[in-house]
């Protein structure tokens, strides 16, 4: 081979590696870059959309329109008769009283075999107890001292004095305005008979009504009573007593 001939490869071999290195050069340009790892280690997860809950809330009941009560309620509430049955409570009382004590021989001037009275004024002083039960109607019991000593033309006066002792009935919870009570009570009572300085004692029993008038507290009420019975054995004949009275209670409860 001569020289020129040598030349010309080593001058075609030269341009066959510029032009190599030109294509490879531009085919990396043409290729991005291979993209970074998935995910960044810096980013924050990805957000997945939640699954929906299984099964579902339930829903509220619908509402449907109340039937109207059949038959219709008044329009105001009705008003039940109140049964309290609360413990038993005392209740003290004071009253003024007008004894009329009549029969044979009673009185300044009758003789034996005559009938007359005398009338004593005073004092009643006492006190109930009263057991409550589940209805309008409760019972108790009772007791008094009758105190009446009032003067009259002679000057002996008339004179009654005694106590008595029983049960008692009474409507307390009978939604009533007042309170109605009956009483039965036996005991000792004496009497001068409105012709002697000394009283003559005997057995005696009476029955009394009254009614108690509550005050707006209910812890204090007014009273008026009528009382009627016996005093018995006195010279061997029996005489009645009768008891008018008026007065105020109180409820210890």
């Amino acid at each position: 081979m001569n020289q020129p001939t040598g030349r010309r490869l080593t001058f075609a071999f030269c341009l066959s590696l510029a032009f190599l290195a030109v294509t490879m050069t531009a085919a990396a340009q043409y290729y991005p870059p291979p993209p970074p790892p998935y995910p960044p280690p810096s980013s924050p997860p990805p957000q997945y959309p939640q699954r929906p809950n299984y099964p579902p809330p339930s829903s509220p009941p619908p509402q449907y329109p109340q039937r109207p009560d059949y038959p219709p309620q008044p329009s105001s509430p009705q008003v039940y008769p109140r049964y309290d049955n609360h413990p038993a409570y005392f209740s003290p009382y004071l009253m003024f009283s007008a004894g009329h004590y009549s029969g044979l021989g009673v009185g300044n001037g009758t003789a034996a075999t005559e009938s007359g009275g005398m009338t004593a004024l005073g004092g009643t002083f006492g006190g109930y107890i009263i057991y409550p039960s589940p209805g309008p109607v409760h019972i108790g019991i009772d007791a008094r001292l009758i105190v009446e000593n009032s003067a009259n033309s002679t000057t002996y006066g008339n004179k009654i004095f005694g106590g008595l002792f029983g049960f008692r009935i009474d409507g307390s919870d009978a939604q009533l305005p007042i309170v109605p009570y009956f009483q039965f009570e036996i005991g000792g009572v004496g009497t001068n008979n409105g012709t002697s300085t000394t009283r003559t004692s005997s057995f005696a029993y009476q029955a009394q009504f009254g009614a108690d008038f509550p005050f707006a507290n209910r812890q204090v009420a007014a009273r008026i009573e009528y009382g009627a019975g016996q005093l018995t054995g006195i010279s061997n004949v029996n005489h009645t007593l009768q008891t008018f009275s008026a007065g105020i209670v109180f409820h210890v409860r």
